[in-house]
């Protein structure tokens, strides 16, 4: 007996009971969880685990399989949910396991939202201008939850600061709250009808910005009704300021008006037009007068013309 005792001390002075936190995720999938879908994710489980020293050492934490009650989801809100940890390891015990959770349920949604371009730093190098930016396709869908849904931005982001030429990428587009500016998660992305989360990208890059006097050149269509015709055209102001890049600029001679119908005019009208620049350029001011007249041709008379009276017959002289 006193062997066994002092054998037991020994025996538990090399090797003695303890215990020992490990974290176990929780199964989430969204099948499981629809037509619902949880709000925020929910996090691992801390479960304490007892035993010897030796066989805690040993132990891997993919023993404990965490199955969650979500067929028990009836409603949107937070609600608890049973849990149970089923231990397949057998040199150890666990202690006071967890028997439920706490979720955020909402109703499992779609939105189509449109595709924002960011860029990464200052674009583009100095002495360089994004003229235009594009996302193709320009919007995705947003799968997650239905009150949240409204709220979410959908962002990529490029880097411009050494782009000296046009940039075209397929870039991964982020989810992001408009109110925090926080990444979010817990949602799914289509594009197009497939499930992936990027778009391509393409941004026009042109040399730095610049400003010149131009001509306003009215644009007309249609014709003057019958018996009239086009007598003056004129266009106050007669120039604007041109504000775009370089060699947009150098190739410019005129900034035409929007199209004005000639069609029913007669005498003198005056039209506000907006001008039309092309993509990347602007105009100051971005609108003209323009007055344009029409005349009448004159008709000739209708009136039937007179005959010549005849001269009168002459006169026999006596012989």
């Amino acid at each position: 007996m006193l062997a066994a005792v002092m054998w037991a001390g020994v025996a538990y002075a090399s090797n003695p009971p303890d215990t020992r936190s490990v974290t176990v995720p929780v199964p989430q999938d969204t099948g499981s969880v629809a037509p619902f879908v949880l709000v925020h994710a929910i996090p691992a489980l801390v479960i304490r685990v007892s035993g010897t020293r030796d066989h805690l050492n040993s132990f891997d934490p993919a023993d404990l399989v965490v199955s969650v009650n979500y067929k028990a989801i009836t409603h949107v809100g937070i609600q608890p949910l049973a849990v149970s940890v089923i231990n397949n390891d057998r040199d150890v015990a666990l202690d006071t396991p967890p028997t439920s959770i706490v979720a955020e349920v909402d109703r499992l949604d779609s939105l189509s939202v449109p595709v924002v371009i960011d860029f990464s730093q200052q674009p583009p190098p100095q002495g360089y201008v994004v003229v235009s930016k594009e996302a193709t396709p320009n919007t995705v869908t947003v799968i997650g939850p239905q009150h949240q849904l409204p709220s979410i931005e959908a962002k990529v982001t490029v880097n411009l600061g050494t782009q000296k030429t046009n940039f075209q990428a397929d870039e991964k587009v982020g989810l992001f709250d408009a109110n925090s500016g926080q990444r979010v998660g817990n949602f799914g992305i289509t594009v197009a009808g497939h499930l992936q989360a990027t778009v391509l990208v393409t941004v026009e890059i042109a040399a730095s910005l610049t400003s010149r006097a131009s001509a306003v050149l009215p644009k007309v269509a249609g014709s003057v009704g019958s018996a009239h015709f086009l007598e003056a055209e004129s266009v106050s102001p007669a120039t604007v300021v041109l504000n775009g890049p370089q060699d947009l600029l150098n190739t410019l001679d005129s900034i035409p008006t929007e199209t004005i119908s000639l069609n029913g005019i007669t005498g003198t009208l005056s039209f506000t037009v907006n001008l039309v620049p092309p993509a990347g350029v602007t105009a100051t001011p971005g609108r003209v007068t323009v007055t344009i007249t029409v005349g009448s041709i004159p008709q000739p008379s209708s009136s039937p013309t007179s005959a010549p009276t005849p001269s009168p017959a002459p006169t026999p002289s006596p012989t």
